[in-house]
């Protein structure tokens, strides 16, 4: 009796073993197969408004929202987080979050991103750079790809990109709240292409208006070595720049951002002095000769007077 009555509980068991055991082949046998992941639905950003029947910030927001769930999956594509940060865009140019969250998603996928990627990429960026003007966070990661990531076998593409990038960072660092210290990065970028004055003169103007101090220290030791002179006597130069700086700011446009006030200089004067300019008999010029009147035609009759 008990032989029989154990009979179903050991098939039941022998049934268990052999699913697990198919079970396990099944998911090896899986595992050797390539992805296939499907890559979420974005539209092409001249269809995206279309299809978004007016509900353009709406549309944006999905978009948004289906990024941030694709991206980080096992399945996640560049191209797919690619796709819907462009439509996302698209469809809602001002979206400042999703512009700076995308642009950096964008690049952080571990799979080998194209020239294409990083083309799309920098198309984002240079609209979203129009739209804002003071996020230095835009050229910034703009800049990086130019100079570090686009790749030509042409020599003079190579340089126009790594021009075109080194111009970018150059923005990004004087924007409000940019670390200074990029400055370095940005003056052997510009070292190498040749630029040394201009890297010279760009230090100098950054270190007149950065005031963290591990910031300045890293661009007075910048400077002192492209211009073989002790950081210390560069240091104390600049800091007498500094205060001249500082009383001109505060004097002429305080309600600007130091930045700014490098950018736009001192208030223009509402009107012009005219006793600075000069007149007729403080002009040391020659007297003009009259011209020569014209000659008479081949029938003898004076021709007729210019227009």
């Amino acid at each position: 009796m008990r032989l029989t009555s154990l009979a179903p509980l050991v098939a039941t068991l022998g049934c268990v073993v052999g699913a697990n055991a198919l079970d396990g082949e099944a998911r090896s046998l899986r595992a050797s197969w390539p992805k296939v992941g499907d890559e979420p639905y974005a539209p092409s950003p001249e269809a995206a408004r279309y299809i978004s029947l007016g509900y353009n910030e709406l549309g944006a927001d999905l978009m948004w929202i289906r990024a941030l769930g694709y991206f980080g999956g096992d399945d996640a594509s560049a191209r797919g987080v690619r796709d819907l940060v462009v439509a996302m865009t698209a469809l809602d140019p001002r979206f400042e979050s999703a512009l700076t969250w995308g642009s950096i998603a964008m690049q952080s996928i571990t799979m080998k991103l194209d020239q294409r990627d990083y083309l799309e990429i920098v198309a984002v960026l240079e609209r979203g750079m129009k739209e804002f003007p003071k996020n230095y966070n835009l050229p910034l990661r703009a800049g990086e790809i130019y100079v570090r990531n686009l790749k030509s076998d042409d020599p003079s593409q190579q340089r126009a990109w790594k021009q075109t990038g080194t111009v970018l960072l150059s923005r990004a660092v004087r924007l409000p709240d940019a670390p200074k210290d990029l400055g370095t990065y940005v003056a052997h970028l510009e070292t190498e292409l040749g630029q040394r004055e201009q890297a010279i003169r760009d230090l100098r103007e950054l270190i007149t208006y950065t005031t963290k101090p591990s910031d300045r220290n890293k661009l007075v030791k910048k400077l002192a070595l492209l211009t073989n002179t002790p950081s210390e006597g560069i240091a104390y130069e600049l800091d007498v720049e500094r205060t001249r700086f500082d009383a001109a700011w505060k004097r002429e446009r305080p309600e600007l951002s130091p930045t700014m006030f490098v950018v736009m200089g001192p208030r223009l004067l509402p009107y012009f002095d005219l006793g600075d300019l000069a007149i007729d008999h403080e002009l040391d010029l020659e007297p003009i000769e009259p011209l020569p009147p014209l000659p008479d035609d081949a029938n003898g009759e004076a021709p007729l007077p210019l227009r």
